[in-house]
């Protein structure tokens, strides 16, 4: 083989191999790329995680999901506070005729708590077709009473943390809930949402 020929060849390899280095440079650049947009999402679901774990709405609905297969633990301390009978005024008709429905207005303002009761008492007063038990962690709860509506009054988690800090609020929510649940024999639950809850048009809906 001529000096050129050799000299062609060699040429031809090292434009192949070069070529070849391109190409495994640019796989290396787009798979950096691709790992660098894995991590920022990977690092937002986990934010995002993170945020959705501390908010009340988790809380409150892993709660509910809890309370679908309660466990040993919630039955056990169910079983140590029997239910004590209730009695009811003659007259209308008895408040344990009606199906329970539970209300759980955790995070709303005192006004927005008194408005939403005042609307649901006023909702039963039109037709009265269950017993709304209103589940709050508002402290002025007293303020929101309304005819027909029992309030069931649970600390907030700030506050429960300072007294308790040993014991995670979100137990003590699922056993409130399993409480109500048994006391009042709950048939329907509905999470308030603290800042938008339900006006009177939307409970007559």
């Amino acid at each position: 083989m001529s000096e050129d020929a050799v000299l062609m060849r060699t040429r031809w390899e090292l434009a192949t191999v070069a070529g070849r280095l391109r190409n495994l440079e640019a796989e290396r650049d787009d798979l950096v790329a691709r790992q660098q947009t894995l991590e920022h999402d990977r690092d937002q679901s986990r934010d995002l995680v993170r945020a959705l774990r501390r908010s009340r709405s988790y809380r409150v609905g892993r709660a509910l999901v809890s309370m679908a297969r309660p466990t040993a633990r919630i039955v056990r301390r169910l079983r140590r506070h029997p239910v004590a009978p209730v009695r009811h005024r003659t007259g209308a008709t008895p408040a344990a005729a009606l199906p329970t429905h539970v209300y759980v207005a955790i995070g709303l303002q005192p006004e927005t708590l008194r408005e939403f009761t005042r609307s649901l008492g006023q909702r039963i007063t039109v037709h009265a077709d269950h017993l709304p038990v209103v589940l709050t962690d508002c402290a002025s709860f007293r303020h929101a009473r309304a005819p027909g509506v029992i309030l069931e009054y649970l600390p907030d988690a700030d506050t429960w943390h300072r007294h308790r800090p040993g014991v995670p609020w979100d137990e003590l929510l699922t056993d409130r809930l399993a409480r109500l649940f048994r006391d009042h024999g709950c048939v329907r639950t509905v999470v308030l949402d603290p800042d938008r809850p339900p006006t009177l048009a939307d409970l007559l809906a």
